[in-house]
């Protein structure tokens, strides 16, 4: 099964090679919209941990699963359900701060569903 996220805020990912030589490594531009695709294939790297092959753009590599969990901990990703189930969520905040008159709660909760359909509506048309 794979696991698809994506890039809700654009970074730079290190792409390191899990071999002495460092000339394998270069920097991954991820913007905003991008898809991750983590795949069941893992390997473990003694004194390093476990790594998982991920699929992004025309590149294939493992990732730690550390790295992973600190991008979705830290926002920069998320899941296809977890961002559905963030906008549904929204989309109740914008309708109770509208019930409620309240401007700043409906412009803050707005503006974050807008960015939300906004990628989901870039993945509709890849």
């Amino acid at each position: 099964m794979k696991n698809d996220f994506i890039v809700l805020a654009p970074f730079q990912y290190m792409i390191e090679c899990t071999c002495p030589r460092p000339e394998h490594s270069f920097i991954l531009d991820l913007h905003k919209g991008d898809i991750i695709t983590v795949t069941e294939e893992r390997k473990y790297v003694d004194s390093l941990g476990w790594l998982l092959l991920v699929m992004i753009k025309d590149y294939s590599f493992f990732m730690f699963v550390d790295e992973i969990e600190e991008f979705i901990s830290s926002k920069k990703i998320t899941s296809l359900l977890d961002m559905e189930l963030r906008m549904n969520y929204l989309e109740y905040k914008v309708n109770e701060s509208l019930d409620g008159l309240n401007k700043e709660q409906f412009d803050l909760f707005a503006s974050e569903l807008n960015d939300l359909k906004s990628i989901q509506k870039d993945l509709a048309v890849i």
